[in-house]
Protein backbone atom coordinates (compact mmCIF):
# COMPACT_ATOMS: atom_id res chain seq x y z
CA UNK A 1 0.00 0.00 0.00
CA UNK A 2 1.12 3.67 -0.25
CA UNK A 3 0.58 5.51 2.27
CA UNK A 4 0.60 9.70 2.92
CA UNK A 5 1.05 10.99 6.58
CA UNK A 6 0.47 14.47 6.97
CA UNK A 7 2.18 15.63 10.42
CA UNK A 8 4.60 18.43 10.97
CA UNK A 9 8.41 17.43 10.11
CA UNK A 10 10.88 18.85 12.62
CA UNK A 11 13.48 17.69 15.44
CA UNK A 12 10.48 16.74 17.93
CA UNK A 13 10.05 13.73 19.45
CA UNK A 14 6.16 13.40 18.84
CA UNK A 15 7.96 14.06 14.92
CA UNK A 16 10.40 11.28 15.81
CA UNK A 17 7.33 9.05 16.62
CA UNK A 18 5.99 9.59 13.21
CA UNK A 19 9.17 8.72 11.24
CA UNK A 20 10.09 5.98 12.88
CA UNK A 21 6.30 4.70 12.38
CA UNK A 22 6.83 5.25 8.50
CA UNK A 23 10.32 3.73 8.43
CA UNK A 24 8.78 0.75 10.43
CA UNK A 25 5.87 0.39 7.49
CA UNK A 26 8.23 0.66 5.02
CA UNK A 27 9.64 -2.42 6.48
CA UNK A 28 6.68 -4.20 6.54
CA UNK A 29 6.28 -3.67 2.22
CA UNK A 30 4.62 -0.54 2.44
CA UNK A 31 5.37 2.85 0.37
CA UNK A 32 5.26 6.14 2.61
CA UNK A 33 5.45 9.98 1.78
CA UNK A 34 5.51 12.48 4.54
CA UNK A 35 3.81 16.13 3.74
CA UNK A 36 4.82 19.09 6.44
CA UNK A 37 4.19 22.88 5.91
CA UNK A 38 7.45 24.45 7.35
CA UNK A 39 9.96 28.39 7.35
CA UNK A 40 11.54 26.24 3.63
CA UNK A 41 11.24 23.74 0.89
CA UNK A 42 12.81 21.16 0.37
CA UNK A 43 11.92 17.44 -0.91
CA UNK A 44 14.10 14.56 0.46
CA UNK A 45 14.35 10.46 0.68
CA UNK A 46 15.57 9.89 4.55
CA UNK A 47 15.76 6.26 6.01
CA UNK A 48 13.33 5.43 2.67
CA UNK A 49 10.21 7.84 3.47
CA UNK A 50 9.86 10.19 0.68
CA UNK A 51 10.19 14.13 2.61
CA UNK A 52 8.20 16.83 1.21
CA UNK A 53 8.07 20.19 2.48
CA UNK A 54 6.35 23.03 1.38
CA UNK A 55 6.47 26.48 2.50
CA UNK A 56 3.68 27.36 4.99
CA UNK A 57 2.11 30.29 3.68
CA UNK A 58 -1.76 31.70 3.67
CA UNK A 59 -4.75 29.33 4.15
CA UNK A 60 -6.03 28.77 0.44
CA UNK A 61 -2.49 28.14 -0.30
CA UNK A 62 -1.97 25.77 2.09
CA UNK A 63 -5.28 23.74 1.24
CA UNK A 64 -3.49 23.98 -2.21
CA UNK A 65 -0.58 22.03 -0.99
CA UNK A 66 -2.84 19.20 0.44
CA UNK A 67 -4.95 19.32 -2.72
CA UNK A 68 -2.02 18.73 -5.21
CA UNK A 69 -0.05 16.31 -3.05
CA UNK A 70 -2.76 14.12 -2.61
CA UNK A 71 -3.52 14.40 -6.61
CA UNK A 72 0.44 13.76 -7.30
CA UNK A 73 0.88 11.22 -4.83
CA UNK A 74 -2.33 9.06 -4.86
CA UNK A 75 -1.88 7.06 -2.04
CA UNK A 76 -3.90 4.10 -0.67
CA UNK A 77 -4.37 5.56 2.77
CA UNK A 78 -4.07 8.64 4.36
CA UNK A 79 -3.27 9.95 8.35
CA UNK A 80 -2.82 13.34 9.45
CA UNK A 81 -3.31 15.00 12.57
CA UNK A 82 -3.22 18.77 13.99
CA UNK A 83 -3.97 21.48 11.28
CA UNK A 84 -3.65 19.47 8.67
CA UNK A 85 -6.72 17.46 9.29
CA UNK A 86 -9.72 19.22 7.34
CA UNK A 87 -7.73 19.68 4.07
CA UNK A 88 -6.13 15.96 4.43
CA UNK A 89 -10.19 14.48 5.07
CA UNK A 90 -11.66 16.67 2.37
CA UNK A 91 -9.53 16.37 -0.64
CA UNK A 92 -8.93 12.56 0.97
CA UNK A 93 -12.54 11.85 0.04
CA UNK A 94 -12.42 13.74 -3.10
CA UNK A 95 -9.43 11.71 -4.74
CA UNK A 96 -11.32 9.00 -3.45
CA UNK A 97 -8.74 7.93 -0.98
CA UNK A 98 -9.16 3.99 0.29
CA UNK A 99 -8.92 4.73 3.70
CA UNK A 100 -8.78 8.38 4.86
CA UNK A 101 -7.36 8.15 8.69
CA UNK A 102 -6.89 10.89 11.59
CA UNK A 103 -5.18 10.68 14.86
CA UNK A 104 -6.39 13.03 17.07
CA UNK A 105 -4.01 14.80 20.03
CA UNK A 106 -6.12 17.22 21.98
CA UNK A 107 -8.46 17.72 23.98
CA UNK A 108 -10.89 20.49 24.11
CA UNK A 109 -10.11 22.05 27.11
CA UNK A 110 -6.01 22.56 25.51
CA UNK A 111 -7.75 23.94 22.10
CA UNK A 112 -10.85 25.95 23.68
CA UNK A 113 -12.56 25.80 20.13
CA UNK A 114 -15.53 27.85 19.62
CA UNK A 115 -18.97 26.45 18.92
CA UNK A 116 -18.56 27.16 16.00
CA UNK A 117 -14.98 25.33 15.57
CA UNK A 118 -16.36 22.24 16.78
CA UNK A 119 -19.38 22.49 14.55
CA UNK A 120 -17.00 22.93 11.26
CA UNK A 121 -14.80 20.11 12.87
CA UNK A 122 -17.92 17.48 13.14
CA UNK A 123 -18.39 18.13 9.63
CA UNK A 124 -14.83 17.02 8.59
CA UNK A 125 -14.42 14.66 10.91
CA UNK A 126 -17.61 12.70 9.41
CA UNK A 127 -15.53 12.15 6.23
CA UNK A 128 -13.19 10.04 8.34
CA UNK A 129 -13.14 6.38 7.66
CA UNK A 130 -11.12 5.70 11.04
CA UNK A 131 -10.06 7.98 13.89
CA UNK A 132 -7.03 7.33 16.11
CA UNK A 133 -7.32 8.49 19.59
CA UNK A 134 -4.14 8.95 21.06
CA UNK A 135 -5.88 8.03 24.89
CA UNK A 136 -8.95 6.54 26.25
CA UNK A 137 -9.47 10.48 26.95
CA UNK A 138 -9.73 11.89 23.77
CA UNK A 139 -11.92 8.77 22.55
CA UNK A 140 -14.44 10.25 25.40
CA UNK A 141 -14.39 13.27 23.58
CA UNK A 142 -14.29 12.42 20.41
CA UNK A 143 -17.76 10.14 20.84
CA UNK A 144 -19.26 12.88 23.29
CA UNK A 145 -18.57 16.28 21.67
CA UNK A 146 -17.50 15.68 18.64
CA UNK A 147 -20.28 12.82 17.83
CA UNK A 148 -18.23 10.36 16.31
CA UNK A 149 -19.39 6.92 16.04
CA UNK A 150 -17.58 4.25 18.30
CA UNK A 151 -16.98 2.21 14.90
CA UNK A 152 -14.83 4.55 13.70
CA UNK A 153 -12.72 5.31 16.77
CA UNK A 154 -9.60 3.20 17.68
CA UNK A 155 -7.43 4.03 20.59
CA UNK A 156 -3.51 3.78 20.15
CA UNK A 157 -0.91 5.41 22.11
CA UNK A 158 2.49 6.61 21.22
CA UNK A 159 5.87 5.28 22.11
CA UNK A 160 8.76 7.11 22.86
CA UNK A 161 11.93 6.98 21.05
CA UNK A 162 14.00 9.24 23.50
CA UNK A 163 15.88 5.90 24.74
CA UNK A 164 17.91 5.15 21.48
CA UNK A 165 19.42 8.66 20.98
CA UNK A 166 23.03 8.94 21.26
CA UNK A 167 23.85 11.75 23.86
CA UNK A 168 26.19 14.37 22.74
CA UNK A 169 27.79 16.69 24.51
CA UNK A 170 25.96 19.56 25.74
CA UNK A 171 26.51 22.80 27.49
CA UNK A 172 23.78 22.67 30.33
CA UNK A 173 24.44 22.86 33.55
CA UNK A 174 22.75 21.11 36.71
CA UNK A 175 23.81 21.38 40.27
CA UNK A 176 26.44 18.67 41.02
CA UNK A 177 25.67 18.83 45.18
CA UNK A 178 24.59 15.21 46.17
CA UNK A 179 22.28 17.09 48.89
CA UNK A 180 20.71 19.24 46.63
CA UNK A 181 17.49 17.33 45.26
CA UNK A 182 17.34 18.05 41.40
CA UNK A 183 13.48 18.54 40.05
CA UNK A 184 12.26 18.74 36.33
CA UNK A 185 9.82 20.35 34.78
CA UNK A 186 9.26 20.36 31.25
CA UNK A 187 6.52 21.07 28.94
CA UNK A 188 5.22 24.51 27.42
CA UNK A 189 4.99 27.00 29.95
CA UNK A 190 0.88 28.44 30.44
CA UNK A 191 -1.73 28.34 32.20
CA UNK A 192 -3.14 24.92 31.79
CA UNK A 193 0.15 23.29 32.40
CA UNK A 194 -0.31 24.08 35.51
CA UNK A 195 3.54 25.00 36.91
CA UNK A 196 2.08 27.06 39.34
CA UNK A 197 0.93 24.17 42.07
CA UNK A 198 4.40 23.35 41.84
CA UNK A 199 6.01 26.58 42.71
CA UNK A 200 3.65 26.36 45.41
CA UNK A 201 4.30 23.26 46.98
CA UNK A 202 8.21 23.45 46.79
CA UNK A 203 8.28 26.95 48.29
CA UNK A 204 5.72 25.37 51.18
CA UNK A 205 8.82 23.01 51.34
CA UNK A 206 11.57 25.39 51.81
CA UNK A 207 9.42 27.47 54.61
CA UNK A 208 8.54 24.16 56.00
CA UNK A 209 11.53 21.71 56.17
CA UNK A 210 15.22 21.75 55.87
CA UNK A 211 15.20 19.97 52.47
CA UNK A 212 17.75 21.49 49.70
CA UNK A 213 16.26 21.32 46.29
CA UNK A 214 17.09 22.74 42.75
CA UNK A 215 13.98 22.90 40.37
CA UNK A 216 14.90 23.44 36.47
CA UNK A 217 11.50 24.47 34.70
CA UNK A 218 12.44 23.20 30.80
CA UNK A 219 10.32 25.21 28.14
CA UNK A 220 8.67 28.64 26.96
CA UNK A 221 5.36 30.11 26.29
CA UNK A 222 3.21 33.14 26.95
CA UNK A 223 2.98 32.23 31.02
CA UNK A 224 6.59 32.15 31.45
CA UNK A 225 6.71 36.22 32.56
CA UNK A 226 3.89 35.62 35.35
CA UNK A 227 5.45 32.13 36.47
CA UNK A 228 8.94 34.11 36.88
CA UNK A 229 7.01 36.79 39.09
CA UNK A 230 5.84 34.02 41.06
CA UNK A 231 9.18 32.55 41.53
CA UNK A 232 10.21 35.49 42.78
CA UNK A 233 7.20 36.56 44.95
CA UNK A 234 7.59 33.27 46.82
CA UNK A 235 11.60 33.82 47.48
CA UNK A 236 12.57 30.93 45.10
CA UNK A 237 14.94 33.15 42.57
CA UNK A 238 18.15 30.93 44.01
CA UNK A 239 16.43 27.84 43.64
CA UNK A 240 14.82 28.00 40.12
CA UNK A 241 16.40 27.68 36.76
CA UNK A 242 14.77 28.29 33.41
CA UNK A 243 16.05 26.77 30.86
CA UNK A 244 14.54 27.80 27.60
CA UNK A 245 13.54 25.53 24.82
CA UNK A 246 15.53 22.61 24.71
CA UNK A 247 17.03 20.53 21.63
CA UNK A 248 16.27 16.82 21.88
CA UNK A 249 19.52 16.23 22.93
CA UNK A 250 19.47 18.82 25.95
CA UNK A 251 15.99 17.03 26.59
CA UNK A 252 18.09 13.64 26.76
CA UNK A 253 20.67 15.37 29.17
CA UNK A 254 17.97 16.94 31.15
CA UNK A 255 15.28 13.71 31.89
CA UNK A 256 18.30 11.60 32.72
CA UNK A 257 20.01 14.22 35.15
CA UNK A 258 16.63 15.11 36.93
CA UNK A 259 16.35 13.05 40.70
CA UNK A 260 12.28 13.37 39.82
CA UNK A 261 10.25 15.13 37.40
CA UNK A 262 6.99 16.76 38.23
CA UNK A 263 4.44 16.96 35.37
CA UNK A 264 1.17 18.77 36.81
CA UNK A 265 -0.88 19.47 33.74
CA UNK A 266 -4.34 20.26 34.64
CA UNK A 267 -5.07 18.52 31.75
CA UNK A 268 -3.50 16.75 28.78
CA UNK A 269 -4.72 14.49 26.01
CA UNK A 270 -1.48 11.83 26.26
CA UNK A 271 1.56 13.43 27.37
CA UNK A 272 4.25 12.64 25.38
CA UNK A 273 6.82 13.74 28.23
CA UNK A 274 5.71 11.36 30.51
CA UNK A 275 6.65 8.47 28.14
CA UNK A 276 9.31 10.33 27.50
CA UNK A 277 11.12 9.83 30.83
CA UNK A 278 10.07 6.42 32.28
CA UNK A 279 11.14 5.09 29.31
CA UNK A 280 14.94 6.43 30.29
CA UNK A 281 13.97 5.65 34.21
CA UNK A 282 13.37 8.75 35.23
CA UNK A 283 11.09 8.98 38.47
CA UNK A 284 8.21 10.84 37.54
CA UNK A 285 5.16 12.57 39.50
CA UNK A 286 2.63 12.67 37.39
CA UNK A 287 -0.77 14.55 37.29
CA UNK A 288 -3.80 12.04 37.36
CA UNK A 289 -5.20 14.14 34.50
CA UNK A 290 -2.81 12.51 31.82
CA UNK A 291 -4.23 10.55 28.94
CA UNK A 292 -1.16 8.17 28.80
CA UNK A 293 -2.19 7.10 32.09
CA UNK A 294 -5.98 5.30 30.86
CA UNK A 295 -3.39 2.85 29.21
CA UNK A 296 -1.80 1.71 32.32
CA UNK A 297 -2.75 -2.10 33.09
CA UNK A 298 -5.29 -1.71 36.25
CA UNK A 299 -3.64 -4.11 38.67
CA UNK A 300 -0.87 -1.54 38.99
CA UNK A 301 -1.12 -1.07 42.55
CA UNK A 302 1.73 1.28 42.89
CA UNK A 303 0.58 3.64 40.68
CA UNK A 304 -1.06 5.78 43.49
CA UNK A 305 2.56 6.61 44.51
CA UNK A 306 3.04 8.05 41.35
CA UNK A 307 -0.11 10.27 40.63
CA UNK A 308 -1.60 13.17 42.57
CA UNK A 309 -4.43 15.56 41.94
CA UNK A 310 -3.23 18.63 39.64
CA UNK A 311 -5.19 21.22 42.13
CA UNK A 312 -3.87 19.70 45.01
CA UNK A 313 -0.49 21.18 46.74
CA UNK A 314 -0.57 18.71 49.64
CA UNK A 315 -1.07 16.00 47.44
CA UNK A 316 2.01 16.48 45.44
CA UNK A 317 4.08 17.34 48.43
CA UNK A 318 2.71 13.91 49.71
CA UNK A 319 4.40 12.19 46.62
CA UNK A 320 7.51 14.74 46.56
CA UNK A 321 8.89 13.90 50.10
CA UNK A 322 10.12 10.35 49.56
CA UNK A 323 12.50 11.92 47.26
CA UNK A 324 13.86 13.95 49.99
CA UNK A 325 13.76 11.09 51.97
CA UNK A 326 15.78 8.72 49.70
CA UNK A 327 12.42 6.43 49.74
CA UNK A 328 11.19 7.34 46.59
CA UNK A 329 10.57 4.79 43.45
CA UNK A 330 13.31 3.05 41.94
CA UNK A 331 14.33 3.50 38.14
CA UNK A 332 13.69 0.51 37.73
CA UNK A 333 10.09 0.82 38.71
CA UNK A 334 9.55 3.45 35.87
CA UNK A 335 11.39 1.60 32.96
CA UNK A 336 9.19 -1.59 33.52
CA UNK A 337 5.85 0.37 33.76
CA UNK A 338 6.85 1.85 30.48
CA UNK A 339 8.16 -1.50 29.01
CA UNK A 340 4.67 -3.08 29.94
CA UNK A 341 2.60 -0.31 28.91
CA UNK A 342 4.19 1.53 25.96
CA UNK A 343 5.68 -1.61 23.97
CA UNK A 344 6.67 -0.21 20.78
CA UNK A 345 5.73 -3.85 18.60
CA UNK A 346 2.36 -4.20 20.73
CA UNK A 347 1.50 -0.68 19.55
CA UNK A 348 2.69 -1.02 15.85
CA UNK A 349 0.86 -4.25 15.44
CA UNK A 350 -2.18 -2.15 16.57
CA UNK A 351 -2.01 0.49 13.82
CA UNK A 352 -1.33 -1.88 11.32
CA UNK A 353 -4.46 -3.95 12.15
CA UNK A 354 -5.89 -0.15 11.98
CA UNK A 355 -4.80 0.69 8.36
CA UNK A 356 -5.99 -2.67 6.68
CA UNK A 357 -8.17 -2.19 3.82
CA UNK A 358 -11.16 -4.34 3.57
CA UNK A 359 -11.76 -6.09 0.05
CA UNK A 360 -14.73 -4.97 -1.32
Amino acid sequence: MKILLFHTYNQGYLSSFFHELSVKLIQEGHEVASFSWKGSVSDRLIDGVHVIIKKKKGYFYNYFNVYSIIKKERPDVILSNFSYVNPALLFGKLFGVKKNMVWFHSLNEQIKPSKTNIFIKKQFLKLADKIIANSYFTKKELYELYGVSESKLQTIPFWSTISELKMQPSVLQFSNNKNVVKIGCPGRITLDKNQKVLIDALSELKNQTAYDFHLYIAGVGKGLSDLKKQVEKKGLINKVDFTGKLSANEMLHFYTTMDVVVLPSLFEAFGLVFIEAISLGTPVIVSSQFGALSFVQEDNQTLSKVTFNPNSEKELLEKLIPYFEKKGLPKSYFKLLYQDNFNKEIIFKSFLDTIQIKKP
